[in-house]
């Protein structure tokens, strides 16, 4: 089985809701791995990742007043 392991550091301006989507996929593409699984991995106790697949676009917004 092979293994790829790659870093993304995402410059934040505080509180919120961030992309980055375009980022992994960019990662992704560039590793040659072309079946898989993909584990996301945060480095930092005050964050978290959610997954909004083919949400509306009033989702995030929704989200962020919660």
């Amino acid at each position: 089985m092979r293994v790829y392991s790659d870093s993304l550091a995402v410059k934040t301006s505080g509180k919120g809701t961030y992309e980055i989507t375009d980022e992994i996929q960019d990662k992704i593409d560039r590793s040659g791995v072309r079946n898989g699984t993909v584990t996301v991995f945060v480095q930092h106790t005050s964050c978290s990742l959610t997954a909004m697949e083919n949400a509306a676009p009033a989702a995030r917004r929704d989200l962020a007043k919660f």
